[in-house]
């Protein structure tokens, strides 16, 4: 029995790194040690009391997101400094440059919080494209997490279309569905000039939709409004209604999210948003997934121990193929840097023949009255 206990407790153990969705999930990696500082749970109410006292300055990074200029603001640096008393993985991420690294992505869900029903939020993911949304000066553009605008396009969005009435900026946190030409929105970071970021979960929420129904024209594909824009839903965190929406769902499930209600919109993971794929529902929340939403589940999926296996196998022997392709770069480039630098002694080597020929030559050609 103890043996048993042992191997179960095992099973649970987690990544003394940040559970990022990059990653396997962590219940099945368990090669590191579970420390107090890295379950989930204590890291969530680290970032809750800190997100008290984040200084960020939203309506500068909103004019560096609309005008595209990234210039450096001393300002701007020193106001978004993070306490750095504060652990590692319980730092606030700062926004990337040139709209890289510009959205609030999730951590696996490993431990199911104590207050899940009651402080949580549930989103169901379809298949498609995560995306950040900027509508400014009559354009909207599409920008990959990496930083690579996609499309730009006419929009119905203030700030998205050179006739609107409404001109100024908003952001949105997006995925895009190619074969459905939508935009599902997960969140709102800024609407028609108002910022956002700095509230509550609950409330971005709440706002979005509101102004999805004064703006039923962007769930309508037009001429000025080539994509349709939808609001994805957020339900009680309770097994009865993610069953429910997972079985009524009239989309492809890519996965789950799951949201703090409490959080503010950060840059980078967080364990205030996880995620589960469809095919872990019922190991760790113990709902029952339709056959129909599980065809994103690997065909040689036996097990989890085994599929998570073959992950982390995958991801190592690309980690390899990276290395050894920046090996390749590096050689190339310190040989590069070589020649360089025997080009310029040469240079130098030349320059100075010539000068001490000029002196030999002004020696023996000097003015007659010297001889």
């Amino acid at each position: 029995m103890d043996e048993l206990t042992a191997a179960l407790a095992g099973s649970f153990e987690i990544s003394n790194e940040p559970n990022k969705t990059s990653a396997p999930h962590p219940r099945f990696t368990q090669y590191k040690q579970r420390t107090s500082n890295s379950d989930q749970d204590t890291r969530r109410k680290l970032l809750l009391e800190n997100q008290k006292n984040r200084r960020f300055d939203f309506l500068n990074h909103i004019r560096k997101l609309t005008d595209g200029s990234w210039n450096a603001d001393p300002k701007f640096k020193q106001e978004s400094n993070i306490d750095d008393s504060m652990e590692v993985e319980e730092k606030y991420s700062k926004p990337g440059r040139f709209y890289k690294d510009q959205l609030m992505l999730s951590e696996w869900l490993v431990e199911v919080p104590s207050d899940f029903a009651t402080e949580w939020i549930t989103v169901l993911c379809p298949v498609a494209k995560r995306c950040l949304i900027v509508a400014s000066k009559g354009t909207t553009r599409a920008y990959t997490k990496s930083g690579y605008c996609m499309n730009s396009f006419p929009s119905h969005l203030p700030g998205g279309y050179r006739k609107n009435v409404e001109k100024e900026t908003t952001i949105l946190d997006c995925l895009f569905n190619e074969a459905t030409q939508t935009y599902y929105i997960l969140d709102l970071m800024c609407w028609n000039g108002h910022t956002i970021y700095d509230t509550e979960t609950e409330f971005r929420f709440y706002w979005l939709h509101e102004k999805l129904k004064e703006t039923q024209s962007l769930q309508v594909a037009s001429s000025t409004n080539p994509y349709k824009f939808i609001g994805l839903p957020g339900f009680r965190c309770i097994q009865e209604d993610i069953s429910l929406a997972v079985t009524s769902a009239e989309f492809e499930i890519d996965g789950v999210l799951f949201y703090h209600k409490r959080t503010h919109y950060t840059f980078g993971s967080t364990p205030l948003v996880v995620w589960l794929k469809p095919y872990m529902l019922q190991e760790i929340l113990g709902i029952v997934v339709p056959d129909h939403q599980m065809c994103h589940m690997p065909n040689d999926y036996s097990n989890y121990a085994d599929h998570m296996k073959k992950v982390v196998e995958d991801k190592e022997r690309d980690q390899k193929k990276r290395e050894e392709r920046r090996g390749r770069r590096r050689k190339v480039a310190n040989k590069n840097n070589s020649s360089m630098e025997i080009s310029q002694s040469e240079i130098v080597e030349a320059h100075e023949n010539v000068s001490e020929s000029s002196a030999a030559t002004k020696i023996h050609t000097g003015p007659a009255n010297n001889i």
